[in-house]
């Protein structure tokens, strides 16, 4: 079976940027890459409840909304994206990252990600 996640596109409307970490550099997978926040489903949990867990632990806050965007298949791993606006401004762990930021698409466009995140957030100003 094929890893499965739920990842985010984090979106502040204000003046819509899009706020992506920077993996720490201890990381074993795309050490001091940047990256949407998200992680791996777990057994019996819903890609819904699951990129809320990752939020709360990785950013520590709510999401305000969230909808489903688009599904994404990179190597053997199954993402579902969805966007999300949180109810405040995020406190990412500086454990798990070592920067951090809301970012234009201009950029975006600029910067080195892990795995598809780039794709993922391309595509997202394509269609907003």
């Amino acid at each position: 079976m094929k890893y499965q996640a739920a990842s985010s596109i984090i979106v502040r409307e204000l003046d819509n940027k899009v706020f992506i970490t920077k993996r720490s550099s201890d990381k074993e997978l795309s050490p001091n890459e940047w990256e949407t926040v998200g992680g791996k489903i777990e057994q019996g949990e819903s890609p819904e409840n699951c990129i809320k867990r990752e939020v709360k632990e990785e950013l520590n806050v709510e999401i305000e909304s969230l909808e489903h965007f688009k599904d994404y298949t990179y190597n053997s791993m199954s993402f579902k994206v969805f966007i999300i606006k949180l109810n405040k401004e995020p406190v990412p762990n500086k454990k798990d990252f070592s920067d951090w930021g809301w970012f234009s698409r201009e950029e975006v466009e600029m910067m080195d990600f892990a795995l598809n995140c780039k794709e993922r957030i391309i595509d997202y100003y394509n269609r907003h």
